[in-house]
């Protein structure tokens, strides 16, 4: 059992080291890292306890007369929407009823918990969720003294000798958000306690005496962000796009840097004025969002530094959606969504004029390109 004990405090310092290091990943989802100020949160509760052995059972007292109370003081981290560690001040009042023992006990202890939020791990993270049902796992110390707060044994040392022990402690915490920085717990716990802890001079058949708990109170976050980010992963398919499309201009600037830098005199041509030019500007968009990537702000930063240096000219933004995911009403009224959302990106990032701005959107009718992916985009046509 010492073994064990060493084993998860050092697991929970562990953890608690890591918090400061490690990026947040939680089922699967990357979470933006936090600063190490952030998550923190205090929390202060009170409550009642029932001690837990043969002899308190088979007392003829009822259940009323066996309820202790205690208060609890805990400053804890989550790490990460999933898991979380803290750190509990607690005391209190033990009522005993079995024979041979004190009436009245009172304790003053702590505990270390690892503590794993269930509803953001088997379901999905919400930062404005209401309710959270969170199990914990721990191990911490306890020590007795008598009902003057002093210690048992007046005459011994502080330690030796006194009603003390190292206590095992699991439960549940049910977490009422009120806000991202005050929540409201209720707590359920049960500890594991050395048999010598009550002072009984009686042997029963196992070596632990137990104590339930049930506490409430209210938490408070300690300054700082006291939520998650998710971090916006570019598409896999998009970023083979991309890099396809930038071998291929290596390649052809390898081409043009082997040709002659000379050429023979050629007749002047005469220069073609098209009604519309194409701008060879892009913004491709990763599946089912209308959301313009950082990566791609660039497309949207050229055609306005473009725009701005050709007070006339005036563009014209056409959206698409690819086939293959979708249906053609969905996709339709996506490439709405990505064609405003380039347009705005213009107009207030930038300060174009809206009236040089029109937009237009096909949804997946119209295909610019052959490979289903690169069609996720919104192209813009310069008149």
């Amino acid at each position: 059992m010492k073994k064990f004990s060493l084993l998860l405090f050092t697991a929970l310092v562990a953890f608690s080291i890591s918090a400061q290091e490690v990026q947040n990943v939680s089922q699967g989802t990357v979470y933006l890292k936090n600063k190490a100020s952030d998550n923190w949160y205090i929390g202060l509760g009170g409550g009642t306890n029932i001690y837990m052995t043969q002899g308190e059972n088979d007392a003829d007292a009822s259940f009323g007369d066996r309820l202790g109370w205690m208060g609890q003081l805990e400053v804890g981290r989550w790490n990460s929407p999933n898991w979380g560690a803290r750190l509990v001040v607690d005391g209190g009042n033990i009522a005993h009823v079995a024979a041979g023992i004190p009436a009245e006990q009172n304790w003053l202890g702590g505990h270390v918990d690892l503590m794993y939020n269930i509803i953001n791990a088997w379901g999905s993270y919400n930062p404005d969720r209401v309710y959270s049902l969170i199990p914990y796992l721990g191990i911490g110390y306890m020590y007795g003294l008598d009902e003057d707060w002093k210690k048992p044994n007046p005459d011994g040392d502080l330690f030796k000798g006194q009603n003390q022990t190292l206590t095992y402690n699991v439960g549940l915490i049910n977490n009422f958000q009120v806000s991202k920085s005050v929540g409201i717990f209720v707590e359920l716990g049960w500890r594991v306690l050395q048999e010598s802890f009550d002072g009984s001079p009686v042997s029963g058949d196992y070596e632990y005496d137990s104590m339930f708990t049930g506490t409430a109170g209210i938490k408070f976050g300690l300054g700082g962000k006291q939520d998650f980010t998710p971090a916006e992963l570019m598409d896999y398919n998009l970023i083979n796009d991309l890099n396809s499309q930038i071998n291929r201009l290596r390649a052809e600037n390898e081409q043009l840097r082997q040709r002659p830098e000379s050429c023979p005199e050629c007749p002047e041509v005469q220069p073609v004025v098209n009604e519309a030019v194409y701008v060879p500007n892009v913004v491709f968009f990763r599946i089912n969002s209308a959301k313009i990537d950082r990566g791609q702000q660039v497309s949207v930063y050229n055609t306005a530094e473009y725009m701005k240096a050709n007070p006339d000219a005036k563009v014209n933004i056409v959206a698409y959606a690819d086939k293959q995911t979708g249906t053609p009403a969905y996709n339709f009224a996506l490439s709405e969504k990505r064609a405003r959302a380039v347009a705005d990106a213009l107009i207030n990032e930038y300060g174009i004029d809206s009236d040089r701005i029109s937009i237009d959107w096909k949804g997946d009718t119209e295909q610019p390109y052959a490979e289903n992916d690169w069609n996720r985009v919104a192209i813009f046509f310069v008149d």
